[in-house]
């Protein structure tokens, strides 16, 4: 029994330390050069990473205020002009005990609709190392997001070389205006202006945010990328202590 309860001492002791060395293992984008990568490993970093989270663009039916029944008679109710040919003046009939009244209709139509978004910081180190687009040096002022997934229609083609126009128009001016990068205690970064890709990418934005003489700091601990466009919602957090490289934050 002694020797049982010593064991379990040292274990615990032991403990500690294991689980320190686990907690400090390093990310492959840390432990590793860029060109050791695997291609498993980028695909992890542009998918699934610190730089590259899921959110839901969610869509509420908007429920209308339920109305009761106002000038709704129902047979034997005893309203003049229930039925069609009653008499006015007639004798109303009376309703059976017990009978219970209609149902109040509902305007509920079911589940949200959703569409899984990708947001990724085109704009950092990791994600261009990785295999990311390659982006103009005029980009160098701005915080670039790409948005993968968005609920928005596919171009036509265009048929005898006549122009086509963009059905999502009003749709992206929305985005635009409704995007912005949330900061606590700081005056949230709103979108300057995006960008649209085209055939299988039509899903797909470039949204450019200022980094301005104000810019984002580790010290914030997260941002959250928040876009209201018509009836839907996207908002994704990004810890901001995930997002170094190197020592430094890579936005």
């Amino acid at each position: 029994m002694l020797r049982t309860r010593r064991r379990l001492l040292q274990a615990a002791t032991l403990w500690p330390a294991s689980h320190a060395l686990l907690g400090a293992r390093k990310e492959f984008w840390e432990a590793k050069a860029p060109a050791d990568w695997t291609d498993e490993e980028k695909r992890i970093l542009l998918g699934q990473s610190p730089w590259a989270r899921e959110g839901i663009a969610q869509f509420q039916v908007e429920r209308k205020r339920e109305r009761a029944y106002e000038g709704v008679a129902r047979p034997g109710a005893g309203v003049p002009g229930a039925r069609p040919g009653e008499r006015p003046g007639a004798a109303a009939t009376s309703v059976p005990i017990g009978e219970r009244p209609p149902p109040v209709p509902s305007t509920d139509t079911g589940q949200s609709v959703q569409f899984r978004v990708l947001a990724r910081w085109e704009s950092a180190t990791p994600v261009r190392l990785a295999g990311g687009p390659e982006l103009p040096e005029e980009t160098a002022k701005f915080y670039v997001i790409r948005l993968r997934g968005m609920p928005l229609l596919q171009t036509p083609k265009s048929k005898g070389g006549e122009s086509v126009p963009n059905p999502n128009l009003g749709m992206l001016e929305a985005i635009e205006k409704g995007s912005r990068i949330e900061r606590k205690d700081k005056i949230a970064i709103p979108c300057s202006h995006l960008l649209t890709g085209s055939g299988e990418s039509a899903t797909e934005l470039l949204l450019f945010f200022a980094r301005g003489t104000d810019p984002i700091t580790v010290g914030e601990k997260a941002v959250t990328l928040e876009s209201r466009f018509g009836p839907f919602h996207l908002s994704v957090k990004f810890p901001l202590k995930d997002m170094m490289y190197k020592g430094v934050l890579a936005l």
